[in-house]
């Protein structure tokens, strides 16, 4: 993305990373981007797949961000997925991200508990 920014001679400000799901609203970077477009700090956000910033409703962002005069430009990776496979790309993504909450729910219960025995035991 730096590349890319550089060919196209836009000044880079800030490089936003964050690891995480794009279904999740509690990325750290992503509430920084948030900040920086309502401060109206930044003209343009580029990324490199519109799923990077978020899964699905996209166009909520391009309307927020642009409220706020902020163009969102990705680039295009020349996948040009048929609609079959985004839709199957969506599911899976849905999916994954479930599990992940279902699973870090149930760890996160394990961990009580066996704190709550620690206790007792004392």
């Amino acid at each position: 993305m730096v590349e890319h920014c550089a060919r196209q001679g836009y000044k880079v400000d800030h490089i936003l990373e964050d690891v995480g799901s794009g279904l999740s609203g509690n990325r750290p970077k992503l509430k920084t981007l948030f900040e920086l477009v309502k401060g109206q700090k930044i003209g343009r956000v580029a990324i490199e797949h519109k799923d990077r910033l978020t899964r699905f409703q996209f166009n909520v962002f391009e309307e927020f961000f642009g409220s706020h005069g902020v163009l969102i430009e990705y680039v295009d990776d020349g996948k040009n997925l048929p609609y079959e496979q985004e839709f199957a790309n969506d599911i899976m993504a849905l999916i994954a991200s479930f599990s992940g909450k279902f699973y870090g729910k149930r760890s996160g219960d394990r961990r009580k508990l066996k704190k709550q025995q620690n206790k007792t035991k004392e």
